[in-house]
């Protein structure tokens, strides 16, 4: 098994890049968000690529797994997933998107906890506290998927508000990014 603290500091590292990431886009970039938060639930390109990539992950776990009696149907993992990727695309298409990105954060969480499980630093409890942050997130989205242009809805509707998660998000980014490369020193 890999090192955690390095792992730590590399998880710490990339959630702190992405949170500067988001930073700079909710500060720069407030219409065109404004735009693509509205038009994400509906949209369907993000849902189908979100859905590939859920149905290939856990094909691929699944693949990986121990099934016991169930070994023999690994080979037939890949036509499943195939076949149920088309189901869902088919069946479920309403909401897919919002859906697809709970399935996707719920996917994530997993690797986060696992790399931070044994890390000796206090700050693995803020990977763990986002990882199930994004757990509860996903469920919300999979179970409610109409939360999500809810919670944007109500989260554009003030221009403050936007700026201010902006700025909370630089702030949050830049404390994780110096948290990673000093356990990475």
């Amino acid at each position: 098994m890999p090192d955690p603290n390095p792992l730590l500091g590399s998880l710490l590292a990339l959630l702190g890049a992405l949170g500067l990431l988001a930073g700079v886009v909710l500060l720069r970039f407030p219409a065109a968000l404004h735009r693509a938060l509205a038009a994400f639930p509906r949209s369907k390109w993000p849902g189908w690529i979100l859905t590939a990539i859920c149905v290939s992950w856990v094909a691929w776990v699944i693949s990986h797994a121990a099934l016991g009696r169930f070994e023999g149907v690994k080979p037939l993992i890949p036509v499943l997933a195939i076949l149920g990727f088309a189901a869902i695309v088919c069946f479920l298409d309403e909401l897919l998107a919002p859906r697809a990105l709970g399935g996707l954060l719920l996917l994530v969480a997993n690797p986060m906890l696992h790399g931070v499980r044994w890390a000796d630093s206090p700050w693995r409890f803020v990977v763990v506290l986002i990882a199930y942050a994004w757990v509860i997130a996903g469920c919300a989205l999979m179970l409610h998927p109409w939360l999500f242009r809810r919670m944007a809805g109500k989260f554009l509707s003030k221009a403050g508000w936007v700026q201010a998660a902006g700025w909370g998000k630089l702030l949050a980014g830049a404390v994780l990014l110096a948290a990673g490369l000093w356990h990475l020193r």
